[in-house]
């Protein structure tokens, strides 16, 4: 009996010395693991970048009145197409060239998706309730709700017929006005609004209309925003001082914004119909009553980021297409041309036509190549440290695709500073695609409204050549970016009516 207890005391301190032993080698095993991983680790650069200041980070070099992409190309020319900024405490990651940009967009696309949430003026105005800086599956839901009413577009009026109608409207205000580009740009930024009106809200305004007129100068102001520039992202300490009232203004702004949309809503909820579903509003009200609805406050962040991204930036394409076909007389005449001979005695236009004629549709291709509106993406975001290559990017680093240096990348166009619309056409005579070619972005956050910008540019191009030569204007347009968009600076040019 003793010699069994005695076994037993002898096995049970074997039995914890033993598992002492295995404690000791996992927790070994661990500590090894983590400083492999954290000798990995520090070995991973951050992308080339320019020597960082205390405090300021790279802003200092960043100065000056040069466009902010012209400034990120002078960094490229010492660092590469991979750039590393910190501006204040924004950690900043810039991706150049085509081939980079297509593996950031595309193959790299779901750890590249994200927006940064954390910008000043995303968060104290809410803009993540809207599609263009929401993530995850309210990234998903908006998009999926908003798509059928931007393109193909929703109840028996077609787009087609809503920009047929507003480039009718166009010719009728060409024919009565004269000045310089920016009366030019007035007009064609009255029409794109207008057309956005009637896939909103169902109906047109007149341009006379008070309303339309408190509409267009409501997004006028949130145009002007400060954005990513806005020192308060810089230096966020300063985010605890009283609101600026840049930002109070935005949010006034933003009320306006929501008042109006709440009075669409009611209006059309008096005689709704869900069998007559025609624009984005009644889209909402067939829905509100569902599981996980879309709600008024989504709206009214949709109605806002369909402005913003889809208006201005159409208006002013319009514009440097106009520009650059005073500056080349023989490609707008090879333009008439077409038109002429595709059309005949055909009075409306649409985008069967268009097909017809590639020669106009590969001058609207280039002219999104070489004007680069938009030469930078909207912002996206790493949420989680991401390998790229043999390089480290940070968590909640703010990552930009510089879209402009792939349109004018010389390893996939010839010549990329020449206007010249042939380089999109192949040896059939046909539209010829090229995949360093994408003004709208690719990828998950390509911009939903991109057909119906294409559709706005070719139909009210036919439209307006069809019925105007413009002459006397610039040898050579300059580039400026007075707000979010870059456009010509303004210049001269003189339209005339053809047969008068």
């Amino acid at each position: 009996m003793s010699f069994f207890n005695s076994d037993s005391d002898i096995l049970d301190g074997c039995t914890e010395i033993f598992w002492i032993v295995i404690r000791f080698l996992v927790g070994l095993l661990t500590f090894l693991l983590f400083i492999k991983m954290f000798s990995r680790n520090a070995n991973r650069a951050l992308p080339p970048g320019p020597k960082r200041r205390p405090l300021v980070g790279n802003l200092l070099q960043l100065k000056g009145d040069e466009m902010f992409y012209v400034k990120l190309n002078e960094l490229r020319k010492v660092h590469g197409d991979l750039l590393y900024l910190e501006l204040g405490s924004v950690k900043m990651f810039i991706v150049f060239g085509h081939e980079m940009n297509k593996k950031l967009l595309q193959d790299e696309k779901d750890r590249f998706k994200f927006r940064p949430q954390w910008l000043i003026e995303v968060k104290s105005l809410g803009l993540s309730d809207g599609i263009v800086w929401s993530n995850g599956l309210q990234n998903d839901k908006l998009r999926k709700f908003a798509i059928p009413a931007v393109y193909p577009g929703l109840g028996p009026v077609t787009l087609t017929q809503r920009v047929q109608t507003e480039s009718g409207m166009v010719v009728q205000e060409l024919t009565k006005a004269t000045g310089d580009s920016s009366v030019l740009k007035r007009i064609f930024y009255e029409a794109i609004c207008n057309i956005n009106f009637c896939v909103l809200f169902g109906d047109r305004y007149d341009y006379k209309d008070p309303e339309f007129i408190q509409f267009i100068s409501i997004m006028d102001q949130l145009l002007q925003r400060g954005g990513v520039k806005n020192i308060l992202n810089f230096f966020p300490f300063l985010q605890k001082l009283p609101e600026s009232s840049k930002t109070k203004n935005s949010k006034r702004l933003l009320r306006e914004l929501s008042s109006l949309i709440h009075t669409k809503i009611e209006s059309a909820r008096e005689s709704f119909s869900n069998e007559n579903i025609t624009n984005l509003i009644d889209a909402y009200l067939a829905q509100e009553s569902t599981t996980d609805a879309v709600t008024e406050e989504n709206v009214c962040h949709i109605v806002r980021d369909f402005f913003v991204a889809g208006t201005e930036n159409v208006a002013i394409g319009i514009l440097w297409l106009v520009g650059y076909l005073t500056c080349h007389p023989d490609i707008q005449d090879k333009c008439r041309q077409s038109i002429t001979e595709t059309l005949k005695d055909k009075e409306t236009i649409d985008m069967d036509d268009v097909v017809k004629m590639p020669y106009l549709e590969a001058t609207v291709h280039e002219t999104l190549r070489l004007a680069n509106i938009a030469p930078l993406s909207v912002p996206h975001a790493v949420v989680e440290d991401v390998e790229l290559d043999e390089f480290i990017i940070p968590k909640d680093t703010m990552v930009l695709t510089h879209l402009q240096s792939v349109h004018m990348d010389s390893n996939h166009w010839d010549d990329p500073s020449t206007f010249n619309p042939d380089r999109f056409i192949g040896p059939d005579g046909q539209l010829l695609k090229n995949d360093a070619f994408y003004p709208f972005s690719i990828g998950t956050r390509y911009c939903m409204a991109s057909k119906l910008a294409q559709m706005e540019m070719n139909l009210m191009l036919c439209y307006i050549l069809r019925n105007f030569k413009f002459s006397e204007g610039p040898k050579l347009l300059k580039h400026t970016q007075p707000g979010a968009f870059v456009e010509p600076e303004t210049f001269n040019v003189t339209w005339t009516h053809i047969g008068s």
